[in-house]
């Protein structure tokens, strides 16, 4: 394959997901209820997201803006990628619109959809 170029420890849970944001960062999420920012380069943490109190099973990246966030509970929460210290806001997934339990999810950003996917293999598109 390669190299290895670096290895740490990023969090004190299973690592659930991890994409990259630009070139120089990517974000993390965890089973110790967290997500953080990383720089790819020196492999330092840029900055950490917290205010969810369930394992951050799933997330996306919103313009380059947000992280929509979801966890094992079916919270699905918005961080700021610009101001990190920005307030954290969560709302619970309706149990008559999502039945199950949170396993993946993405962002239709075009039209404000989100597709959640759930451990007994039922998607869901929301708006």
């Amino acid at each position: 394959m390669g190299l290895l170029m670096g290895t740490w420890k990023a969090h004190e849970g299973e690592i659930q997901q991890l994409k990259i944001c630009d070139n120089m960062t990517f974000v993390t999420s965890s089973s110790d209820n967290h997500l953080n920012l990383w720089n790819i380069s020196d492999s330092k943490p840029v900055g950490s997201f917290k205010g969810h109190s369930d394992p951050v099973i799933a997330f996306s990246l919103y313009y380059q803006n947000e992280i929509i966030s979801g966890t094992s509970n079916n919270r699905i929460g918005v961080h700021s990628l610009v101001d990190h210290q920005q307030s954290f806001s969560s709302n619970k997934l309706r149990s008559d619109v999502f039945r199950g339990v949170l396993s993946a999810m993405e962002l239709v950003p075009m039209n404000r959809q989100i597709l959640l996917g759930s451990d007994n293999g039922a998607i869901r598109l929301l708006c």
